[in-house]
């Protein structure tokens, strides 16, 4: 495999890592941003958007990272 491949995959593996704490690993983006945690009273009543909003961008750059080192991997193996 010609080394642009490999260098595209780490960056899809890369972004797929950061997708996937975005999404599922909240209190650490948090912490990275300087936010403080998510109170445990606004799981009962009205949730923070800071978590909406981490949870659809995680999954839309874990999927982008997912997507573009496996379809470069599959276009360069036809």
């Amino acid at each position: 495999m010609p080394g642009y491949v490999i260098v595209i995959d780490l960056f899809g593996i890369v972004l797929a890592v950061i997708g996937f704490n975005m999404a599922f690993r909240q209190a650490a983006v948090r912490r990275l941003f300087g936010r403080p945690a998510a109170p445990p009273s606004a799981v009962h009543d009205e949730d923070d958007p800071l978590t909406y909003v981490l949870r659809i961008a995680g999954v839309m750059v874990m999927i982008f990272g997912i997507v573009l080192g496996g379809m470069m991997t599959l276009f360069h193996m036809t």
